[in-house]
């Protein structure tokens, strides 16, 4: 599948993470957290509705002592992966 070709090019555990202006601006109407989103790119799960070719992917991790699922829309590049939006979610 694509998707894991596209994990085998880049190990997200250690590469440079960027966020899209958007981000920003949905940072104080969401209350992200913006460590929590990082966490979510490295150990989360992928969420294969919403991912696109050739290089969108979707994150998501629930946080259980929060009671909070972060969803994270990203699209890799060569160097880094760029955060385009984010959105936490209540539950699982």
């Amino acid at each position: 599948m694509w998707i894991e070709i596209l994990l085998k090019k880049i190990n997200r555990k250690n590469i440079t993470i960027t966020f899209s202006p958007h981000v920003f601006d949905r940072k104080e109407y969401w209350n992200l957290d913006l460590d929590k989103i990082e966490e979510t790119i490295k150990l989360g799960k992928i969420f294969e509705k919403k991912c696109e070719r050739p290089n969108k992917i979707c994150f998501q991790r629930y946080f259980g002592k929060e009671n909070i699922t972060y969803i994270v829309i990203t699209r890799f590049h060569k160097e880094f992966i760029e955060v385009k939006t984010t959105w936490p979610k209540k539950g699982r």
